[in-house]
């Protein structure tokens, strides 16, 4: 297949913390090969979380014309 190109904007993808409701969540630690598992701390209560496969903040690429 022929390769296609378009033009796209970095945006910044964060989470906001399930307790205090106001912090952003961090990545604290390594993550687990075997299950995913990325630890997490809220910066403002140190609530602590744990995502699979997703790592906070981080920036992903949309396209412009899209919505972010």
């Amino acid at each position: 297949m022929p390769e296609i190109k378009r033009e796209v904007r970095p945006v910044e993808v964060n989470y906001i913390c399930d307790a205090c409701g106001t912090g952003m969540m961090a990545r604290s630690g390594d993550m687990n090969p075997k299950t995913g598992d990325i630890p997490h701390r809220c910066m403002i209560c140190n609530h602590e979380q744990t995502f699979q496969w997703r790592e906070y903040p981080r920036i992903e690429h949309i396209g412009v014309d899209e919505a972010g």
